[in-house]
């Protein structure tokens, strides 16, 4: 592996990982301090007390780029899979010190969010150890994209009664997919495409439809999705079918991937629908297990989307859909799975080989379709290498690309790395975006403003 290249680090100005260190580190354990101080009562406070000194202590920590210190033994006897954090930090560490704003991006930022599970864990205490830093940030969030949520309950209903009730082609079912699949995409940035207007069957497939998905297929630079519908479809063998998702953010863009796994079962395509979240706080929005039952509740509560509940055809729409999502859940067609691999210091490729996703590996084998949400997946698929832009996906993904696991990647470039692209894109795209106002044309990857769709088979 040592002919792989560098990781992205936090000095480098050219690099997102700049900003990120800088501004939004800070930024993020000043909320995580408030929000803790607002929990505080005459039961926890001595205990969250501790917490806040310790966030303190870290945010002076990143402030003053001083050294990153390895986990204790205390800390690895509480939490056994730090024992690799520490091992990496080594590795890392023989070139030279290896400090907060100078050292490798990907691995301190997931270091960070070790370290911050860590300081709950040392309280022992019961309130603490359940306690989501972020949990109100994505509720907040969630509750922003009330309109957006409106508009695809009301498509979503139209779409799944005609599913119901008519005889639907392959050709069109593959119109839909590709619809939302570009939903779930974009997340919370999507237009909702065909989904925000009239949505008849009939309307998929009209002239006026073909024009949407070719506008909103633009900015999508690379688009693999006609193979990855090849690779769900192309199995006639009578066994059932899955689709898999590693989730990425919860909110808007998690609902946005239920609706997906919705339609996927509604029109029989597949026959379970796992969904793969993570089993701490992780990178502020990512998905948790409660955050998929919180989602639930907060469809339906009327205190929580306001103006959904005012209207009643408005409020059946999402009743509607809230429905559907807990008849297939306890269906076990839509089934929750936690792992803690995805917040372990792996590479994605290392799913194959390594032991600690033995049962992972062993289990997404069976899935006839494995989809990756979102930036940092896609970051850890890659290893957040300085790939050459023009590297076939298929390389940067190294030993997953031959483990057998059907790998769809989709995501909205939102850091350094990006592979596949065709020769001269990258050249083209930092001239238009410094022409559009920014001083670093590099920038464009980490803008939000384009995407990838890269399909292994």
């Amino acid at each position: 592996m040592s002919d792989l290249p560098s990781v992205y680090y936090n000095d480098n100005p050219k690099s997102f990982a700049y900003p990120t260190c800088h501004k939004r580190w800070p930024i993020i354990i000043k909320d995580g301090i408030r929000d803790v101080k607002s929990k505080f009562d005459s039961k926890n406070s001595i205990t969250g007390e501790e917490i806040v000194s310790k966030l303190q202590t870290l945010l002076e920590s990143l402030k003053n780029d001083e050294i990153v210190v390895p986990f204790t033994e205390q800390e690895i006897q509480r939490n056994p899979d730090l024992t690799h954090y520490n091992d990496t930090l080594a590795k890392f560490n023989k070139s030279k010190p290896v400090t907060w704003l100078t050292g490798p991006w990907l691995f301190l930022e997931c270091y960070i969010y070790q370290l911050i599970n860590n300081f709950m864990l040392e309280t022992n205490d019961s309130f603490w150890l359940n306690f989501d830093l972020f949990e109100e940030l994505k509720n907040n969030t969630f509750k922003q994209s009330e309109f957006g949520v409106l508009e695809l309950c009301k498509r979503y209903e139209v779409l799944s009664q005609q599913l119901n009730t008519q005889s639907v082609d392959l050709d069109t079912l593959k119109l839909l997919f590709n619809e939302f699949i570009d939903i779930s995409l974009w997340g919370n940035a999507t237009d909702l495409s065909l989904l925000a207007g009239n949505v008849t069957l009939e309307d998929i497939k009209s002239v006026q439809g073909a024009e949407v998905r070719k506008k909103n297929e633009e900015k999508i630079l690379i688009n693999d999705l006609p193979n990855a519908w090849e690779r769900l479809t192309g199995n006639k063998s009578n066994k059932s079918k899955r689709v898999d998702v590693i989730l990425d953010n919860s909110g808007f863009e998690l609902f946005t991937d239920l609706v997906l796994g919705l339609f996927l079962l509604d029109s029989k395509l597949i026959d379970e629908f796992h969904i793969h979240v993570k089993s701490i706080p992780w990178f502020v929005s990512d998905t948790m297990t409660k955050d998929f039952h919180n989602l639930l509740e907060q469809l339906i509560e009327p205190e929580f989307f306001t103006d959904i509940h005012k209207i009643d055809e408005d409020s059946h729409a999402i009743k509607f859909l809230q429905s559907k999502l807990v008849h297939y859940l306890k269906e076990d067609k839509i089934i929750i799975n936690e792992d803690r691999f995805w917040t372990l210091d792996y590479n994605y490729w290392e799913i194959s080989t390594n032991p600690a996703a033995k049962k992972l590996y062993q289990d997404l084998q069976k899935s006839d379709l494995v989809i990756f949400k979102g930036d940092l997946n896609y970051r850890k698929l890659t290893g957040d290498l300085m790939w050459d832009r023009t590297t076939p996906f298929p390389k940067a993904i190294q030993s997953l690309a031959t483990s057998g696991l059907p790998v769809l990647s989709l995501r909205t470039c939102k850091a350094d790395v990006v592979v596949g692209l065709p020769k001269g894109v990258d050249e083209q795209l930092i001239e238009t975006y410094k022409a559009m106002g920014n001083e670093i044309g590099e920038f464009w990857a980490s803008s939000g403003k384009w995407a990838v769709i890269s399909f292994n088979q």
